[in-house]
């Protein structure tokens, strides 16, 4: 490559990397200013001024993202950083499996994961460098709906102390608000159960990633872990810690498992499988819509808890930091605590 062609080259390739890193810290304001810098006519530029930029991008822009690289990644260099911003500017952003993107691209440190799983999934965007995953948006629902229930829950207290006849006055505002409390109390129980089965379904994933552990399993175990879709949300909440961790964690009929099959597995089940008819003996023989109708605030709440109760104690249990929860786990019990007036966070 010719002298002035091989400046352009390291001026683009700067440009293009320092674009990335900048977006991935969320300093872009829009596209525009995204592409415009592979959009630059530096072939045109005078000799002067390409040797100006020339230096400019050896001894200061090509040091900056050196040490983003490093602080961020573990073998992300700007010749990387600078095909990478062809796959962002193809897409105006970019949506990649964690495990692909580091494959493909380079190891991200763990201080930047802060926590966040080996399945999830790696976003680029306007907004910065993110990451997301079904634990995360389940947890995101279950925190709107108590705060649902809370409102609408507070706002109903305003009528606790009227008559009848004022009551009835008020007819349309007081069916609204219960409505409104019912529907997000059925969401979060739903939520709750489809927290819980992710989270599962995760851990045993992410430990299908661990080769070394994963090939001393026999190939029975390899399939239960593997094949989520036909395992009971039962075996997954007592069966999976047990070969993850190498070691059982709930006895034969422990709390909280116990009265999360019992109650929210229970109502779960009659919200998706709603029926006139009475469930078979070998279930129960319960009256499903009594159950459908029966889910308020109290059971959301409930659900909730159970819920964390589970989550917590399974973290501990498979985790090298087990005083450390997920933060969409931290987030969940602060807005539990709140919307409801419980024990302090730490003891859940």
């Amino acid at each position: 490559m010719k002298g002035r062609d091989r400046e352009v080259e390291i001026i683009r390739r700067g440009n293009r990397a320092a674009a990335v890193g900048r977006l991935m810290l969320g300093l872009v304001k829009g596209w525009h200013e995204f592409l415009k810098v592979d959009s630059a006519d530096l072939t045109g530029l005078p000799r002067k001024r390409l040797k100006s930029g020339y230096h400019d991008t050896k001894k200061r822009l090509t040091k900056e993202i050196r040490e983003f690289c490093k602080k961020n990644f573990d073998s992300m260099g700007e010749t990387v950083l600078s095909n990478l911003y062809e796959e962002i500017k193809s897409r105006r952003g970019l949506e990649i499996p964690l495990s692909e993107f580091e494959e493909k691209y380079s190891q991200i440190k763990e201080k930047v994961l802060m926590g966040q799983p080996r399945h999830a999934t790696v976003v680029i965007s306007l907004w910065g460098l993110q990451f997301m995953y079904p634990e995360d948006f389940f947890a995101k629902d279950v925190q709107e709906a108590l705060r649902i229930v809370r409102s609408e829950r507070d706002k109903l207290m305003a009528y606790k102390e009227m008559s009848q006849r004022e009551l009835e006055k008020k007819k349309e505002d007081v069916a609204s608000l219960i409505g409104r409390k019912g529907y997000a109390s059925r969401t979060c129980l739903l939520c709750c159960f489809n927290l819980v089965e992710s989270y599962f379904n995760g851990i045993a994933w992410d430990f299908c990633r661990e080769k070394g552990r994963w090939e001393r399993l026999s190939n029975k175990r390899r399939d239960f872990l593997s094949d989520t879709g036909h395992t009971t949300i039962r075996d997954k909440i007592i069966k999976y810690p047990e070969i993850i961790g190498g070691k059982p964690l709930w006895s034969e009929g422990e709390e909280p498992v116990k009265s999360f099959l019992e109650e929210v597995k229970l109502f779960r089940d009659c919200l998706v499988h709603p029926s006139p008819f009475s469930a078979p003996e070998r279930f129960g023989g319960h009256d499903k819509l009594e159950k459908v109708y029966r889910v308020d605030d109290d059971i959301a709440v409930r659900s909730v808890t159970l819920t964390c109760e589970i989550i917590t104690k399974v973290h501990a249990h498979l985790s090298s930091n087990p005083r450390t929860d997920p933060p969409w786990l931290t987030d969940l019990k602060k807005t539990l605590v709140a919307s409801h007036d419980l024990p302090d966070v730490n003891k859940l």
